[in-house]
């Protein structure tokens, strides 16, 4: 996966999906299958805080008021669907 500078991130993602794909073992995605609904809410939930989270506080890092940060990580969360 090296020299992606010059790929869209659709094509990115869908790079880093099939090198994931590669190495995950039929019994592993069997396992991933298997899991509740609402457990894997419940993780992609936990994720998204974990986002938040890392974003507001990169976001304090550059200097940025607690109020402002939280304003521009909103931004940033929203915005990485746009692209």
């Amino acid at each position: 996966m090296l020299n992606q500078s010059n790929l869209s991130s659709e094509e990115r993602i869908r790079r880093a999906v099939r090198a994931v794909k590669l190495e995950r073992t039929p019994a592993y995605t069997e396992i991933l299958r298997r899991i509740p609904p609402e457990n894997k809410m419940a993780n992609a939930n936990s994720l998204f805080i974990m986002a938040r989270d890392a974003l507001y506080f990169q976001e304090i890092r550059r200097g940025h008021s607690p109020e402002e940060a939280m304003k521009i990580a909103a931004q940033r969360l929203l915005s990485l669907h746009d692209r």
